[in-house]
């Protein structure tokens, strides 16, 4: 990993346990054990460093999805693995961080956001017409229109004047959404597969 690399590396996990408002140009530099002067080579200044950090989070988070397809899955079981590691990468982060981004940060900001538009977008999509050939999902949804709410449902769960991140565990809040969310599209057979997963927890 050279030297860029690392500062992104190591300022992304800074960012996210600590939030992106209080932590300063000097207190990466000493958490990195490196000079001021080393990072501004790097980067012109904390946004530039910001921006560069939460686009190796984009990759990182897409890896993640990813990965979680790695073992064969139905498409209900395919929610269940999203959900868990969006869960473990949130465990990480600084529930104040989401909110700070999007108020003082709004061109990172907009890279999550792109994200959620571009790859959870094309995610749930495929999901839903996985889980309709597998007749987990009925049949008759329209997939497009359903995938819209899916992801408006997204903003509602990182609002954190609706579900503050200080209050509401983020897990639960995902398994409240996903049951939420299958129940109203899954066919007598999906449910009867939902019920079991739910049982097995």
């Amino acid at each position: 990993m050279d030297v860029k690399e690392n500062i992104i590396h190591q300022s992304l996990i800074l960012f996210l346990k600590k939030g992106v408002k209080q932590v300063n140009m000097d207190e990466v530099a000493s958490n990195l054990g490196i000079s001021k002067k080393t990072l501004y080579i790097h980067f012109d200044n904390k946004q530039d460093l910001i921006h560069h950090c939460f686009q190796r989070h984009n990759q990182m988070f897409e890896e993640m999805i990813n990965n979680s397809f790695s073992q064969p899955h139905n498409a209900i079981d395919e929610l269940f693995a999203i959900d868990e590691s969006v869960s473990l990468m949130m465990k990480k982060t600084n529930p104040y961080l989401l909110g700070e981004l999007k108020r003082y940060y709004p061109n990172t900001w907009n890279l999550l956001e792109e994200l959620k538009q571009k790859v959870l977008f094309n995610i749930m999509k495929n999901n839903l017409t996985s889980g309709i050939q597998q007749e987990l999902y009925r049949s008759e949804l329209d997939v497009d229109i359903i995938t819209k709410f899916v992801i408006s449902r997204t903003d509602t769960l990182v609002n954190d004047e609706i579900f503050p991140l200080t209050v509401y565990n983020f897990k639960d809040l995902l398994k409240e959404n996903r049951i939420y969310h299958i129940r109203g599209i899954a066919t007598p057979k999906g449910i009867k597969y939902l019920e079991k997963k739910i049982n097995e927890q």
